[in-house]
């Protein structure tokens, strides 16, 4: 190597300046071939013998040259050199060899000096450094999963080198914002999946082949400690991996094994995580049992004929059975209502409602029948009817039963607390409770709608209707006060509310030529986006006057493939075919505008969103042209002057997967894919934190 580096090291003064660098292109690439020969050799050698030739080798590289090696990202050996690096004294005109400065150029010419780590130089490029880069992760084979926590202070990766060598990492971000690997567990032959209880202290894994459960509790020193593991029978065919999960209120975890039908109960005493004992075993079985969901003080099971509702019984430490409801044929489904107060039990064309009283007492408190008679569910084609959905609202207060001859039935409790059927709904497409669930949004085809208030008493004889001719679809806005209808087969979109008669009224009409692809209300319910075929974006906004007027209209030259508002509504983006990007905001007058708008080009844009903040803005996808570096993440950010301006272009060797902000927005995680023809050679993940302040020099908006 001596030779080759000796001939690109002539003309330091500047003269013969593209000579010097031809040849030192030239000089470059047949020492690339040896070090790819090289890190062959060395990462099939044994430890011992990695050290020793490392050794060697340093002692004869010439003056200046460096070496940066990479280890394995789970066994911590030596995989391959990834960088030779070597020193230049750069002299300028009038100075003399004691005022030199140093240069260090990579071996891979295309990435120009910055805060690049040698270590990650041929995986990347960044154009501007605004970006302060952290961390690198590289899996051999691939990633199959990566988080952060909700308060952005853990990231979890879990992937593969091979298929029989998975592993899940976790770091850990001190006060100074600096990540540290604080866990690391190999799994083998097997995927493992993480989950984080909300106090972030709390760490559950399940491993998809042994069934192992496994419960981790972070230290004084920021690691995970394993502090409980729980066995289940191993995964087997025909059978799903064994399930496990916190209950809502974050004070148990719920295993479910599939395979043997068990589900066991991990209570937190203290700081200990300790086991309900279960004089009678919890068995579930059925079309039910793959939608366990953890509860908080019952559990309800089914086991062919018999279903049960379960007491977690924590002053005695054990689970006792509260009520059985015994049937005279195989049991559907069943399920609690959302608060655990009142449950269901479904039969072929049978309901029964069950619910407890202050004491905890349970019984059947109704039951709800549908017609037996044959149903048609296509021209010719009669089959025997069922019920083939049944839901309560959050609250158990109301439920809805809706079967294969598109009968939809409201039941609930009348003025006398008797749970009773109260209407029925006659040839009906869909019919589902909304957010709140106290009204009922039905869908008979066509354009029209149906909504019953369930709050109000006596109101489910008259409900609201919705006639829009051509739409499909029907949303509410957030409070449920405003709808929003559109659809293909119609030119606009309509935004509908109460007038003071509690009357649904058609509040204004938004058009598009060839269809509304897209509608939607932004957060405060003061704005609507539609997206149209017709390749436009428009902003209505509600004036003092509570009158819906056009504020914005964008037009695209190719169809739009993403438009949507920010967290806080007073954003909105647009992406579209051709890789055309419109950022759109609000003032506080309520007037929107257009802040920001790319050219087209050549790449694909996959996907784009705004921080926590709403101060930054990226976007990532794939540029067909370069084939050297197909990957690009593009980040953008809002200056003091309250312009866009682009601040960074990333170049990635590999096409990227994922790009995404941390969930305080102050971090950018990217998961770049190798997989030439489908086959995987190994996924990296990319962390860099995102300065406050704006760099010097800003990229102009293309």
């Amino acid at each position: 190597m001596q030779p080759a580096a000796q001939s690109c090291l002539r003309s330091l003064d500047g003269s013969g300046l593209k000579k010097d660098e031809e040849a030192l292109i030239t000089s470059l690439k047949p020492i690339s071939g040896l070090v790819a020969n090289f890190n062959k050799r060395i990462s099939e050698a044994p430890e011992m013998g990695q050290k020793k030739s490392l050794k060697r080798l340093k002692e004869h590289l010439p003056p200046g040259w460096t070496i940066s090696t990479e280890t394995s990202f789970v066994n911590r050996k030596l995989e391959e050199i990834v960088g030779l690096n070597f020193s230049t004294n750069r002299l300028s005109p009038g100075t003399t060899p004691q005022q030199s400065g140093i240069s260090t150029i990579q071996c891979d010419s295309r990435i120009e000096p910055g805060n690049i780590d040698p270590g990650t130089s041929e995986i990347f490029q960044c154009q501007t450094n605004y970006l302060k880069f952290q961390m690198k992760a590289h899996f051999g084979c691939y990633i199959l999963q990566n988080y952060f926590s909700p308060s952005g202070k853990h990231l979890f990766i879990s992937g593969c080198d091979s298929l029989k060598d998975h592993s899940l990492v976790s770091w850990l971000k001190d006060a100074n914002g600096n990540w540290s690997e604080n866990s690391r567990t190999r799994v083998g032959a097997q995927k493992i999946i993480p989950q984080l209880n909300r106090s972030e202290n709390t760490l559950l894994t399940c491993c998809s082949q042994d069934g192992k459960v496994k419960v981790s509790t972070l230290n004084s020193d920021g690691r995970w400690v394993e502090s409980r593991v729980l066995e289940h029978m191993p995964l087997a065919g025909g059978y799903e991996p064994v399930m496990a999960s916190f209950n809502p209120v974050q004070d148990k975890i719920m295993t479910y094994d599939h395979r043997a039908g068990r589900i066991n109960v991990l209570r937190l005493d203290g700081s200990r995580w300790t086991l309900l004992d279960q004089p009678t075993e919890i068995r579930q079985s059925g079309p039910r049992a793959l939608n366990f969901v953890p509860t908080n003080t019952f559990l309800m099971t089914q086991n062919v004929e018999k279903a049960t509702i379960w007491h977690l019984n924590d002053q005695r430490n054990c689970i006792v059975p509260e009520f059985v409801k015994e049937c005279d044929r195989v049991i559907s489904d069943c399920q609690l209502s959302r608060d655990e107060s009142h449950a269901l039990v479904l039969l072929d064309n049978r309901v029964f409602f069950l619910a407890h009283d202050a004491d905890g007492n349970w019984s059947q408190v109704g039951e709800v029948h549908h017609s037996e008679q044959p149903a048609e569910i296509r021209q010719g084609v009669s089959v025997p009817n069922r019920i083939c959905s049944a839901s309560l609202n959050p609250s158990g207060q109301f439920a809805l039963t809706r079967d294969l001859a598109r009968k939809t039935k409201i039941s609930g409790y009348d003025v006398n607390d008797d749970w009773v059927e109260k209407i029925e709904i006659p040839s009906c497409d869909n019919a589902s409770f909304t957010r709140s669930g106290w009204k009922v949004l039905a869908d008979f085809g066509g354009g029209s709608f149906k909504i019953w208030n369930c709050r109000v008493t006596g109101n489910l004889d008259k409900p609201q209707t919705l006639e829009h001719t051509g739409s499909d679809r029907a949303i509410f806005s957030r409070s449920e006060k405003q709808l929003l209808s559109y659809g293909n087969e119609t030119n606009y979109a309509c935004i509908w509310g109460d007038d003071e008669e509690g009357n649904l009224i058609q509040k204004a009409r938004v058009c598009h030529q060839g269809g509304v692809m897209v509608a939607d209300f932004n957060v405060k319910e003061d704005s609507v986006l539609t997206v149209g075929h017709d390749c436009t974006v428009k902003i209505q906004g509600l004036d003092i006057d509570g009158e819906w007027l056009e504020r914005l209209e964008v037009k695209h030259q190719n169809p739009i493939e993403i438009a949507q508002f920010s967290p806080s509504g007073r954003l909105a983006f647009s992406v579209s075919r051709d890789s055309t990007v419109c950022i759109m905001g609000r003032d506080d007058k309520g007037k929107w505008t257009q802040q920001a708008l790319t050219k087209p080009g050549t790449c694909l844009i996959k996907f784009a969103q705004f921080n926590k903040l709403e101060n930054h803005f990226l976007t990532f996808g794939k540029d067909y042209k370069d084939h050297n570096k197909p990957g690009f993440v593009q980040l953008w950010r809002l200056g003091d002057d309250g312009k866009w301006a682009e601040v960074e272009l990333i170049k990635l060797d590999h096409p990227v997967k994922m790009a995404d902000f941390s969930p305080d927005g102050d971090h950018l995680i990217i998961h770049c894919k190798n997989n030439p023809g489908g086959v995987p050679k190994g996924d990296t993940v990319l962390l860099w934190k995102i300065p406050a302040s704006l760099p010097r020099q800003p990229l102009d908006n293309p």
